[in-house]
């Protein structure tokens, strides 16, 4: 599909209906458009706007429902999820979201997965059109990490900070870089250790009167992709 044309489906389907269908709504249907000859099954595709993302922000699944050259309005789409572990996905699909889609047979909704999974669109039937489902998408999460930074006595200063999904017992590595516009890679602070409720805490000393840029990283896992926190600027250590 060219770049145009998933753009296209893309704003097309943020117009279309993203409630359930209410009952007494019409059945599925194509409308004007006779999509009887050839006599295929119905097909749904699925797009998602972003393959790779951290956890918690959301994710938009959009594709369209036809059969033949005859959009399928008014018909219930279900977006569902499946874990992906190590690379595979695992387990049963698990229900999203139920959307309707538009008169061009358009379809969109959203969610916020924590770890990495597939994204697939299936319609059950209904209307005398048979059920379709699409292929699965693929959507990988990078752990979230956020970063606080502490000056303490003794040009001592504290990194801290949670994972989210919650990591226990997971290596955090605290890093330094140069000032905004003077990036010349990271180096090493030293290393650490998430608790039970995935948060971190690294206590180092620094040189004296001089100024830091920190952050963390935790690496990747079985369920989700290496996150890194934001950079904490103009940390200055002091006695």
């Amino acid at each position: 599909m060219s770049f145009r044309r998933l753009m296209s489906i893309g704003v097309l389907a943020a117009t279309a209906a993203v409630l359930p269908a209410l009952p007494g709504q019409a059945a599925p249907n194509t409308g004007s458009c006779d999509g009887s000859y050839p006599t295929n099954a119905p097909v749904v595709s699925i797009q998602v706007s972003a393959h790779t993302l951290g956890a918690g922000q959301s994710v938009t699944a959009f594709g369209e429902l036809r059969k033949n050259s005859c959009a399928i309005r008014d018909a219930r789409v279900q977006i569902q999820s499946r874990r992906v572990v190590n690379g595979s996905a695992t387990g049963s699909w698990t229900l999203v979201r139920t959307v309707t889609t538009g008169n061009n047979g358009l379809y969109s909704g959203s969610t916020a997965p924590l770890h990495n999974v597939l994204l697939r669109a299936v319609f059950n039937g209904g209307g005398g059109f048979a059920a379709a489902h699409s292929a699965g998408a693929a959507v990988n999460v990078r752990t979230a990490i956020s970063a606080v930074a502490r000056t303490r006595s003794g040009c001592r200063i504290t990194v801290h900070g949670a994972t989210r999904p919650a990591k226990s017992g997971t290596p955090v590595t605290i890093q330094r870089r140069g000032a905004r516009g003077h990036f010349h890679g990271w180096k090493l602070v030293g290393y650490t250790l998430t608790n039970g409720t995935g948060h971190y805490s690294l206590t180092k000393k620094f040189t004296c009167g001089r100024t830091y840029n920190l952050a963390a990283v935790i690496g990747e896992d079985s369920t989700n992709l290496s996150g890194q926190s934001p950079t904490v600027y103009g940390v200055k250590a002091a006695h």
